[in-house]
């Protein structure tokens, strides 16, 4: 069962209100009804997210405070403990499809090696192809991917879906309720005999 992955039990609460806020760039931004301090982190209000581990495993899903910390930390998808290669000071990814570049970004964490065999056995869309890479061991905080609320001319509130937000726009990040961390990797480099040895586990 992989860390990032969600529980069916696990419920997220997306009972979100604008609230007046003197720091906020027009005055208001995204809050729960009941605010805690650390509901906001970087700028952005994250979805609350139950963390027991109960109920079935949502696989298609990313937990959003796992996901959060594995980010934040450079901690293996898998299993939790760090991503980081001690030897090679390197991070270690599996992507189901080729990263088209030495630079990309990305919302699923770092995986460790040890842990590389066991994503590809237990993920059907890395069973169908699987390619690994190392990068730089640290990366750039780069955004959020998230729900954003916009005003319409009426000044009723609208939600979209899945958005990327810059943590530089700093007013949508105001209306934003972030589900996931995203990072800017650089110096990828493909890791085929890793792939291979993976798929003969």
């Amino acid at each position: 069962m992989p860390y990032i992955a969600p529980r069916s039990a696990e419920r997220v609460d997306l009972g979100v209100v604008l609230a007046f806020y003197d720091g906020a760039t027009d005055g208001r931004r995204l809050s729960y009804p009941d605010p805690a301090e650390d509901d906001w982190q970087l700028g952005v209000l994250w979805a609350r997210q139950e963390s027991h581990r109960r109920g079935t495993p949502l696989w298609d899903q990313v937990h959003t405070l796992r996901q959060r910390e594995c980010m934040l930390n450079a901690l293996c998808q898998v299993c939790g403990g760090t991503a980081l290669d001690a030897s090679s000071g390197r991070l270690w990814w599996v992507f189901p499809r080729p990263a088209p570049s030495a630079s990309l970004y990305a919302t699923k964490p770092a995986t460790c090696l040890g842990c590389i065999p066991q994503a590809i056995r237990s993920c059907p869309r890395l069973r169908a192809e699987a390619h690994v890479y190392t990068s730089g061991g640290e990366y750039e905080l780069y955004g959020v991917l998230g729900d954003v609320v916009t005003l319409d001319l009426d000044g009723a509130p609208r939600l979209t879906i899945a958005q990327d937000v810059p943590l530089d726009a700093f007013h949508r990040l105001e209306y934003t309720l972030a589900r996931a961390l995203t990072v800017h990797v650089r110096d990828l480099r493909p890791e085929t005999p890793c792939v291979t040895a993976s798929r003969q586990l």
